[in-house]
């Protein structure tokens, strides 16, 4: 038998030869596949670890409208504190919000097998979202009593919500990027939980053209809704 039908032929035992020969491309071909998964997890890992930085510097950036004004004195310092509730407000939804989509994010990056540079870049789409949200968070701090504020601070939530959801639609594509043997029960609720953020966002956004502290109050419903 010949060293080319060695390649097309399932050699018992006996043939040492020819064992031999296919050995060698297997044992080459194994060691490059286990190298490449190595990569992959490597590159995946690097993906999560810069998104989850991202994140924490974003909720960090919150707490600096968080400051006493610059008139503040230890004769009125209850007063000033009192008149810093709106901030408060802000600063609670804000964290809570930018907390569940990070633990969103960490949820569904559970069920990421694999990674294109097209997840990569609408990856960095959302990353850019949520490093927006304390400037947003900023001009409701400022100007939570006007209609354009609320209704700006909303659709940037409703934004980043929309950019996780594309997110996610595409990873599950066809199974795109997912396991293989993740149910499409489970990845309908998945992508219909994923929904649920920047929907309330956009239904307040229409709540505003009526009551302002209405359209704030309907942003907890998210916490109700998720869990």
């Amino acid at each position: 038998m010949t060293e080319e039908n060695c390649y097309r032929f399932v050699i018992g035992p006996s043939h040492g030869f020819c064992n031999l020969w296919l050995a060698r491309p297997v044992a080459l071909f194994s060691a490059r596949s286990k190298e490449a998964m190595k990569q992959d997890k490597l590159g995946l890992d690097r993906i999560i670890f810069f998104s989850d930085a991202v994140f924490a510097i974003a909720i960090t950036l919150l707490s600096l409208d968080l400051r006493l004004p610059a008139t503040a004195a230890a004769a009125h310092i209850s007063s000033d504190l009192v008149h810093l509730w709106p901030n408060y407000q802000s600063y609670i939804t804000s964290f809570g919000v930018i907390g569940l989509y990070w633990i969103s994010h960490h949820h569904y990056f559970r069920f990421i097998r694999r990674y294109d540079y097209t997840f990569v870049t609408l990856n960095v789409g959302l990353l850019m979202c949520i490093t927006s949200l304390p400037f947003a968070t900023s001009v409701l701090d400022h100007y939570g009593d006007h209609r354009s504020a609320v209704m700006f601070y909303a659709l940037s939530m409703a934004i980043t919500g929309l950019v996780k959801t594309l997110l996610w639609g595409y990873a599950v594509y066809d199974h795109r990027l997912i396991s293989p043997y993740l149910s499409p029960r489970r990845i309908r609720r998945l992508t219909r939980r994923a929904m649920i953020p920047p929907l309330v966002f956009l239904l307040s956004i229409g709540l505003a053209m009526v009551n302002l502290e209405l359209a704030k109050l309907s942003w907890g419903a998210i916490a109700l809704m998720l869990y």
